[in-house]
């Protein structure tokens, strides 16, 4: 009966013994996974965010980290090294390379190229560079429409930095004399010029004719137009209703 009993206990023990090798052969893959290979890791990071792998690191602590580069910036994914599942994904602020504070200098145009640039702004009548002591331009005079304009220009991409009218040159005194005379038909006496601040500078010219009377003419320094022309006898009768009667 002992011998029997031994047997039983022996063929428990037995069975006990197989069914927990069995278990631990079931269990055995899942606790001695392997981890996963940096390509696997790239390509689930990939199928899960469309984007750019710029480096792949693995810690120690059974973790990849993923620096990607996706439509909305550059990321870092933490992802388990056994499972693939991500821990966490957070934006990276990437810093740019700090820009050379050297300048590379530019090319200076030339005159023709200047003229070259600004064919479409009229016909070209004069053209200077300029040199002044922090800067320096081209200077150009063109005609159009009849209308002179002054040009300022970049010298070395030829871009028109600033423009303005010119106004047509004052006419001399002899000019204004010459006027005056051929208007009132007289000869010049005595010429004045004015430049108020509110109006055009014009010529006063006072214009003797034959008949001894005198007019005083005042002509636009600019247009060369007679203004207005007054008579000192008119004055002279002016100053006679004035008086006591």
């Amino acid at each position: 009966m002992k011998n029997g009993k031994v047997l039983i206990t022996a063929g428990s023990a037995l069975v006990f013994g197989l069914s927990l090798f069995v278990g631990f052969q079931w269990w055995a893959p899942s606790l001695s996974a392997e981890s996963l290979t940096e390509e696997e890791v790239n390509q689930t990071a990939k199928d899960r965010y469309p984007g750019t792998i710029i480096k792949t690191t693995k810690s120690e602590g059974e973790e990849y980290q993923i620096d990607m580069q996706l439509e909305t910036g550059v990321y870092q994914i933490r992802m388990d090294a056994k499972s693939g599942e991500v821990r966490s994904i957070k934006e990276i602020i990437v810093h740019a390379a700090e820009e050379t504070t050297e300048k590379i200098p530019q090319k200076q145009l030339n005159q023709n190229e200047i003229m070259a640039r600004i064919s479409s702004q009229g016909d070209l009548e004069q053209i200077d560079f300029v040199k002044e002591k922090d800067n320096s331009y081209y200077k150009a005079v063109v005609n159009k429409d009849n209308e002179k304009i002054t040009l300022i220009l970049n010298p070395y991409t030829g871009a028109i930095i600033g423009s303005k009218m010119v106004a047509d040159s004052i006419i001399t005194e002899n000019e204004a004399i010459a006027i005056a005379e051929k208007h009132v038909k007289g000869t010049g006496d005595d010429t004045e010029f004015y430049q108020p601040s509110d109006q055009t500078p014009y010529y006063l010219v006072e214009v003797e004719l034959e008949d001894d009377r005198d007019a005083v003419v005042q002509v636009d320094g600019y247009t060369k137009e007679v203004k207005t022309i007054t008579w000192e006898d008119d004055e002279e009768d002016d100053n006679d209703n004035d008086g006591p009667e």
